[in-house]
């Protein structure tokens, strides 16, 4: 954080002028800076809700449900599909559990246990993924 010079401001570390004033921290102010106040409103553009969502299922035709291997146990649903996700992402497909049972049934951490939502990719890519999630696993410890 660093404080503006002109206003006093609060100012984060990761903008190179002041929020408020448009003040860099050396207290050279900027003549194009416009408050929000200032500017027009931004246009809030409609959401689209008869967008189909994308579906990393054709990536796995012809590859039976069986053939798929367990790569990662997540916390919950929502990380298991955040992973598959970053995964397919890097060439990768991957799927993930949808739904977690152990928990809405019991509100458990079935992961202690070796039941949590798990993330499948095919056997071939399993090094690939794993290697992956290594990396993902100690940038979170390490940011944790």
């Amino acid at each position: 954080m660093w404080a503006c010079p002109k206003c006093h401001s609060k100012v984060d570390d990761g903008f190179d002028v002041c929020w408020s004033c448009g003040t860099t921290p050396d207290g050279v102010e900027d003549p194009t800076f416009l408050t929000a106040d200032e500017l027009d409103p931004i246009e809030d553009l409609p959401i689209d809700l008869e967008s189909e969502a994308v579906d990393l299922g054709d990536d796995f035709v012809g590859a039976p449900f069986p053939n798929l291997v367990q790569c990662y146990m997540a916390e919950n649903a929502i990380e298991a599909k955040f992973l598959a996700d970053r995964l397919s992402e890097q060439g990768i497909p991957a799927l993930a559990d949808k739904h977690d049972l152990n928990t809405m049934l019991g509100g458990f951490q079935p992961q202690l246990w070796g039941n949590g939502p798990c993330v499948r990719v095919r056997p071939e890519d399993l090094p690939r993924a794993v290697a992956w999630l290594k990396e993902y696993e100690d940038h979170r410890k390490a940011n944790s």
